[in-house]
């Protein structure tokens, strides 16, 4: 149970390399020990002495050691765990008594205890599952332990011997199997009609999960790359109304100001209006297009940013938040970290003007839009002629805009392999030197360009769409799905996306354990959410889904049973019309059918009848066989028996011919003298001669049937 405690906290990772080593160490001490049936314990002096001594270190590690977590709770929760950790350690090494052991399974429950609050994995099941079994077989185990004890003692008598614990183990085991099984089935049954509330109690210790960076309001150069190296999960998304081509990215934040290594807002941000429900302004138009709206659900995992990713053009976003927060960029943000998963629906228009609409755009640019898109830095001058150069030929904003986009796209290779130092001017070392970069510096490059032509610009930091898994029909975005990208601002529309990575860049990484991974990620999304971020929607919509499967079966059996006797009655109706048409065929197949069922049921007296007739023939011909005898005396034992003559089980075939009477049994004992030696002598010239004595026999008793009746068997 400690182990499993154990390897659960240290699961979650959250623990230090230094704590998870001295834990694994002791434990497998304490297993060595117990495998060498070694009596070795700690004394109670020297337990004592090392607990006083940890109280100081406690708080030590909570206010000094521990300061790196910025959740005080989270602070005192692993300290808390460092405690139990040491406690238990000290217990392990030291119990002796009943309370000792109970003591260290109360320890193993709070480590379980403590690592529900710090993870939502789907392994948290698995090692669950293992502590509820060894739980049970612990104190199972525990309670004959004490009962034996207490038996020998009022008997005066040692325990028994190490056999007996060997036989009992098996049995032990699957009693414990079966009573887990019982205990998960009642459990999940619980789970799910036991109302509950949105969130839990204790979801504020977990702390954020992924420590990802690139979606603050300053961001350096960079650090998208670094966590592109990672495969975690990051939501999960189902859409609905996304045609299968068309790929969508989850924006995050939109970053304006650049001072030549790192992007920064300066920007305001203004409460979003709503109740549940929150309409969002628009930041980009598309008059005369039908519009593509999409439809989706995120389920957000715990990342250490307050981004609500949406696709663009984000309308309408349904969740359970207090409040949201929306800046000049149009980035949507929760007003705290979520610390628990956050699922919210969200309503988008990803339609983009056409080409030829922004082409054509030649109005002049809002002075607001200037000042806050326009920012450039001290740059090398290169980076102006190279752009003046590319759009040398374009007259629009668009194809100024998409001439830099294809050529950073056909010009340059896709790397996650930056410099150990970011050099004095990246965007320049990247366009002159290297040549080759991840999506932020082609996307910092291209607005930078834009910027000097006079085109406003600003960097977006996202997701791309992710891979689609089959199995859950949803949407699976990990931190190596995390881009970055341009839009840029066209007056009579708003902010259009471009996207000048190549397509290296752009396309989800192969997983490693290719279809077992999808399953594994279903079966991960599964348990988020009907789980982790099971509440009171979700009951309802179980509940619905259990009254509409039952009002379905319901019809749909009446419908299978209908179209069943419809169609038997139909069968029965050609087969009536059929026989009436063959009376004979079916006449004749009803004689054949009788004949046949009445040789099943009397084929042991068919049988009987042909291994008689055979050897009356074979007697007749002089062809007899010592086995004929054995039939010969069971038509024998068989014409007694119509006359109340039964030959026990028990007796030999000679003390049952005494037992009859003498003047009836006369016959009897000379032919069970004559069957002896034909069937144990091989004598068989005396078959005939016993074929005769059964018709003696049988006339003998059809005319004196009386005096057979009365004569009782002497026994």
């Amino acid at each position: 149970m400690l182990a499993v405690g154990f390897t659960s906290l240290a699961g979650t990772g959250k623990l230090d390399l230094f704590t998870i080593a001295v834990m694994g160490v002791a434990l497998f001490a304490r297993g060595v020990l117990l495998w060498r049936k070694s009596t070795f314990r700690l004394s109670a002096s020297t337990v004592f002495r090392l607990t006083l001594a940890y109280i100081p270190f406690y708080f030590l590690d909570v206010f000094i050691l521990l300061r790196s977590s910025e959740n005080p709770l989270e602070r005192l929760l692993l300290g808390t765990i460092h405690l139990v950790f040491y406690t238990a350690a000290l217990k392990m090494f030291s119990a002796k008594l009943v309370r000792d052991y109970l003591y260290l399974a109360a320890l193993a429950f709070a480590q379980m205890l403590a690592a529900a609050t710090l993870t939502v994995q789907l392994s948290y099941l698995a090692y669950f599952a293992l502590f509820l079994l060894l739980s049970i077989s612990t104190f199972a185990s525990f309670e004959i332990k004490r009962a034996g004890e207490r038996a020998a003692g009022n008997r005066g008598q040692q325990q028994g011997p190490a056999s007996i614990e060997l036989k009992l183990a098996p049995s032990l085991g699957v009693t414990s199997a079966l009573i887990c099984l019982g205990t998960a089935a009642l459990g999940l049954v619980l789970f799910f009609v036991i109302p509950r509330g949105r969130s839990g109690y204790f979801s504020s210790l977990a702390g954020p999960g992924e420590r990802i960076s690139g979606f603050s309001d300053n961001v350096a150069l960079g650090e998208i790359g670094q966590i592109k190296r990672s495969s975690s999960v990051v939501m999960h998304i189902q859409a609905q109304g996304l045609s299968p081509g068309r790929a969508v990215k989850w924006r995050g934040i939109g970053l304006t100001n650049f001072d030549g290594k790192r992007w920064f807002n300066r920007n305001t941000t203004s409460a979003v209006r709503g109740l549940g429900v929150f309409h969002l302004p628009r930041s980009l138009s598309h008059p005369g297009q039908r519009a593509e709206l999409i439809r989706y659900t995120v389920m957000l995992q715990r990342i250490s940013s307050e981004a609500v990713f949406l696709a663009p053009q984000a309308l309408e976003l349904t969740g359970a938040f207090r409040n949201l927060w929306q800046d000049d960029t149009g980035s949507v943000f929760m007003p705290y970290r979520n610390v628990a998963l956050v699922r919210y629906f969200a309503v988008s228009d990803i339609t983009t003007p056409s080409a030829d609409a922004l082409r054509s755009d030649q109005a002049e640019v809002p002075r607001t839009v200037k000042d806050a898109a326009l920012q450039l830095p001290e740059i090398d001058p290169r980076v102006k002629e190279l752009a003046r150069q590319i759009t040398l030929r374009q007259d629009s904003r668009y194809d100024q805009a998409k001439a830099i986009e294809t050529y950073l796209q056909t010009n340059y290779s896709y790397t996650l392999d930056l410099p150990p130092a970011m050099p004095p001017d990246p965007i320049a070392y990247f366009l002159f030197q290297s040549r080759q970069g991840h999506c932020e510096f082609f996307a910092s490059a291209m607005a930078i360009m834009l910027r000097t032509l006079g085109i406003p610009s600003r960097l977006v930091n996202g997701f791309l769409q992710g891979s689609y898994n089959d199995i859950s029909g949803k949407y699976t975005v990990r931190a190596s799905d995390a881009h970055a990208w341009v839009e840029v601002f066209f007056p009579s529309y708003g902010w259009v996306v471009f996207d000048p990575t190549p397509p290296a860049g752009r396309f989800a990484d192969t997983l490693l354990f290719g279809r077992l991974s999808l399953y594994m990620d279903a079966l991960q999304t599964l348990w988020e959410e009907w789980v982790i971020n099971y509440d009171f929607l979700h009951q309802i919509t179980l509940a619905r889904r259990i009254q509409g499967t039952s009002r379905n079966w319901n019809r749909d059996s009446r419908t299978y049973l209908s179209t069943r006797y419809q169609s038997l009655v139909q069968a029965f109706a050609a087969a009536t019309e059929w026989m009436s048409k063959h009376r004979i065929t079916v006449g004749l197949a009803l004689l054949l059918g009788t004949a046949v069922i009445w040789a099943i049921l009397l084929r042991s007296v068919i049988l009987r009848w042909v291994r008689e007739r055979g050897m009356s023939t074979r007697a007749a011909q002089g062809k007899a066989r010592p086995e004929d005898a054995t039939i010969a005396y069971l038509r024998l034992l068989r014409l007694l028996s119509r006359r109340g003559y039964q030959k026990p089980a028990g007796q030999t075939a000679i003390e049952f011919a005494s037992s009859l009477p003498r003047a009836e049994g006369v016959l009897v004992r000379e032919f069970t003298d004559l069957y002896l030696k034909a069937r144990f002598g091989g004598v068989a010239v005396v078959v005939p001669r016993l074929n005769a004595m059964l018709e003696d026999i049988q006339v003998q008793i059809t005319t004196q049937p009386a005096a057979l009746a009365q004569a009782k068997p002497r026994v």
